[in-house]
């Protein structure tokens, strides 16, 4: 048999550290949210740009769902890019932390040993 590779986002313990979009907290309320406001603003103005243009009432609406729906793809998008982008910096900033927590420990223990030192001598 032969062995598998060791997953990406694989912990030293052997417990996944999987980060994505879907698994975050305020994202998905988010995306949501930046998907129904995108595709009513897209609705709303085409209606209005397909009434004013003197567009009869059932092609304007059919236009306006239409938009409505390239909206909700587009706003998909750029909330999905956004969060992406989010969830990378907020990986970056709790790895910071965690490496100057350690630095932090080290020094104490290395404080704390150095102060046995003399007293052992």
């Amino acid at each position: 048999m032969s062995k598998k590779k060791d997953k990406k986002g694989e912990s030293s313990d052997g417990t996944a550290a999987v980060v994505s979009v879907a698994n975050h907290p305020r994202a998905k309320g988010s995306i949501r949210r930046a998907r129904a406001r995108t595709a009513l603003f897209a609705f709303m103005v085409v209606l209005f740009l397909s009434y004013k243009g003197g567009v009869p009432g059932q092609e304007a609406v059919m236009r306006a769902v239409i938009a409505g729906l390239v909206g909700n793809l587009i706003g998909w998008g750029c909330a999905l890019a956004l969060w992406r982008q989010i969830i990378v910096q907020e990986g970056r900033v709790i790895e910071e932390a965690r490496r100057e927590r350690a630095r932090a420990r080290a020094e104490e223990l290395a404080a704390a040993a150095a102060a046995e030192a003399p007293a052992v001598a």
